[in-house]
């Protein structure tokens, strides 16, 4: 004796679970995703941009960025990049369902802008380093392993008068003044405007 015929495929309750009057395979289920996303990755530094940052690339975190762009009424998912599918689960009634749908991810290899800067010798600030040698040696030396983690250095020359060490943000080097204690006379100068904004150039003169 026949159970519930299901009406899209044809299919026999006797033979397959149903959900209501759909069988497993057809039942109807509310789920989208994006057929496609592009990112962008630097052929550089690796960091990649994502949610408008530019941050350390990073698989799990583009999965869940997929993830967050599918709609629908579902319990779990993931990104196979493997496949380039969105793996999701529904639960129903007591079954469980799982959807495919298809997503390719389409990664532009570029330069972020901060690579992009460094590549062209762009720089915000100086910093001078006067008086004895040997002093100006050291706390050049410390200011680059600390100011490497904040932002980038262009270029250091050194000079008959002492050391001067482009950097590429002026606010890492206020920043880095301060957690030292380094008293400096800071003068600016203006170099141009971008987009409405007034561009200066900061020399922070350190003397020992």
């Amino acid at each position: 004796m026949s159970g519930i015929i299901c009406p899209k495929c044809g299919r026999d309750s006797s033979a397959v679970r149903f959900i209501g009057a759909f069988c497993i395979y057809c039942y109807p289920v509310r789920f989208e995703a994006p057929a496609k996303l592009e990112l962008k990755r630097c052929k550089n530094c690796d960091l990649m941009h994502l949610r408008g940052e530019w941050v350390p690339y990073s698989e799990k975190k583009i999965g869940a960025y997929i993830v967050s762009k599918c709609k629908g009424e579902f319990t779990h998912a993931e990104y196979d990049f493997a496949r380039q599918v969105v793996k999701a689960v529904l639960e129903k009634d007591g079954d469980v369902i799982g959807i495919e749908r298809p997503v390719r991810l389409d990664v532009t290899i570029t330069t972020c802008p901060r690579c992009s800067r460094i590549s062209g010798g762009y720089y915000e600030a100086i910093i001078q380093l006067r008086g004895d040698r040997k002093k100006c040696e050291k706390q050049a030396a410390m200011i680059l392993k600390r100011l490497v983690k904040k932002t980038f250095i262009s270029k250091t020359e050194e000079k008959e008068e002492g050391i001067d060490i482009y950097v590429g943000d002026s606010k890492a080097v206020v920043g880095l003044m301060g957690e030292l204690g380094v008293r400096a006379l800071i003068t600016k100068k203006l170099v141009g405007r971008d987009e409405g904004k007034t561009l200066y150039r900061t020399t922070f003169l350190v003397r020992f």
